[in-house]
C-alpha cells in the first residue's frame, strides 16, 4: 500500500471515482476501496476496483490504481498478490509512467493488463488496452 501525500491521494481518489463513473454497472457489481477504505475484500485483500457479475460474486476485475510515485518496485508484491485473487488484474496508471509498469511486471512476472490515465480539460480520462 502506496504512502501518499495529500495532493497525490487525491487524484488517486479522483481515479477510481473516474473509472468508477465509467464502467458498466448494469452488467456488473462494481465496489469501490478509495482514500485506503475497507468497503469490500477479496480473500482479505482490498484492491481499489472489484468487479463482479451481476448476481454473481466471483470476481472478473480487479483494478489497483497507481500513482506517479507509486509505480516502483514498493508495490509489487502487492501487484503479484491482486494479480492472484481471480479475474483479470489491472494497473490502471498514469500514462507517463506506462512503460515502467509494465518493465517492473515483466520482471517480477506479474500478469496484469495496464490501462492508463491523464487529465485533461479537467477530468481524467481513463484508457484500458
Amino acid at each position: 500500500m502506496a504512502i501518499r501525500n495529500y495532493i497525490t491521494q487525491n487524484e488517486h481518489d479522483a481515479v477510481i471515482k473516474a473509472a468508477y463513473d465509467n464502467l458498466d454497472k448494469v452488467n456488473h457489481n462494481v465496489y469501490i476501496n478509495p482514500n485506503q477504505q475497507k468497503n469490500t475484500s477479496v480473500n482479505g485483500h482490498y484492491p481499489d476496483i472489484i468487479i463482479t457479475a451481476v448476481n454473481d460474486n466471483t470476481v472478473k476485475f480487479t483494478i489497483e490504481v497507481e500513482t506517479a510515485d507509486s509505480v516502483n518496485s514498493a508495490e509489487v508484491h502487492q501487484w503479484r498478490t491482486y494479480s492472484q485473487l481471480g479475474g483479470t488484474f489491472y494497473l490502471l496508471v498514469p500514462f507517463a509512467s506506462k512503460s515502467v509498469a509494465e518493465i517492473l511486471c515483466r520482471q517480477n512476472s506479474i500478469k496484469a493488463r495496464l490501462g492508463t490515465y491523464r487529465f485533461q480539460n479537467g477530468s481524467y480520462i481513463i484508457n484500458y488496452e
